[in-house]
């Protein structure tokens, strides 16, 4: 009970994209973004291509993240990240450039870019400062106020802290961490009786808990990134860098080896296993037959 319970809370990566990313809930992460953002949202767009819904949740494996247009004119990236892997700021520059380049479509000048914003919620302290809620811009080195390059920002939202630093949601933000977070009950109750629009994510976040599906496809989520954990671990304690590496990659092969197996017991066909592991058709033909 107690694993299925922390599986299930809003931070979970798979129910807050479900959560958020639902048509008809438009309003409930208009609102969200805005008090991290501290901008007036006018319209806004969930990303087709990395929409979850219910019907394919057996399906989608692989890093879950919430990308989202706003006002026509900037790209807002939302990751959950539960675990601590040392590489949460260089994975934040990846995904940032790599977004930030594929918006420009061929014939468009850099003035085209979308501003982006980066926002990672983490489950673990990363950053040696107070604030619970850390936004980042390139600035000069000597003259700190001086910004050199614009039209990005990252945010680093740490729950450990929020959860020492806030007893009571004062705030739409602290009331939006507080659901997101879901470890302080009473908090949470409050924050439902203070919001509108939290207490429809509530009631929204008990329907997906209560759907099977949701809760097979976080089950085997959980279970694949346990496995990927447990093997980095083990190649880091080696006290190499390239034991590091080949632990990593051991795991992450591992998980996915593990997911697939869970998705051929529920009957998933072969070419979506394929698509949604990365494993080659070969590999997961053996795991057919290993199952036969």
């Amino acid at each position: 009970m107690e694993q299925e319970e922390k599986i299930n809370k809003p931070k979970s990566d798979v129910i807050f994209k479900n959560l958020f990313s639902k048509v008809g809930n438009e309003d409930l992460l208009k609102e969200f973004l805005e008090e991290i953002l501290g901008i007036k949202i006018n319209k806004i767009e969930i990303q087709k291509e990395v929409e979850l819904n219910k019907s394919h949740t057996k399906e989608k494996v692989g890093r879950l993240d919430l990308r989202v247009k706003i006002n026509e004119n900037a790209i807002v990236v939302i990751e959950m990240q539960l675990q601590d892997k040392c590489k949460m700021r260089k994975r934040a520059m990846y995904y940032a450039s790599k977004i930030m380049a594929s918006s420009l479509e061929v014939g468009q000048t850099y003035e085209q870019i979308k501003d982006m914003y980066v926002i990672s919620i983490l489950d673990y302290n990363m950053l040696e400062t107070e604030e619970y809620n850390t936004d980042t811009v390139i600035v000069d080195s000597k003259y700190r106020k001086y910004i050199v390059i614009d039209g990005i920002k990252f945010y680093f939202i740490e729950l450990p802290k929020f959860r020492e630093q806030v007893k009571e949601p004062k705030t739409k933000l602290e009331e939006w961490l507080t659901f997101i977070d879901y470890e302080d009950r009473e908090m949470v109750n409050m924050a439902i009786a203070q919001n509108k629009l939290v207490e429809k994510a509530q009631k929204e976040y008990e329907y997906l808990t209560g759907d099977e599906a949701t809760k097979r496809w976080q089950f085997l989520r959980e279970k694949a990134i346990l496995d990927e954990r447990a093997a980095y671990i083990n190649g880091k304690t080696r006290g190499k860098e390239e034991g590091e590496i080949v632990g990593e990659k051991r795991g992450e092969k591992q998980g996915r080896i593990k997911t697939a197996m869970e998705m051929i017991k529920d009957n998933v066909n072969l070419e979506t296993i394929v698509k949604y592991t990365k494993l080659s058709k070969k590999e997961v033909e053996e795991l057919f037959l290993e199952k036969v």
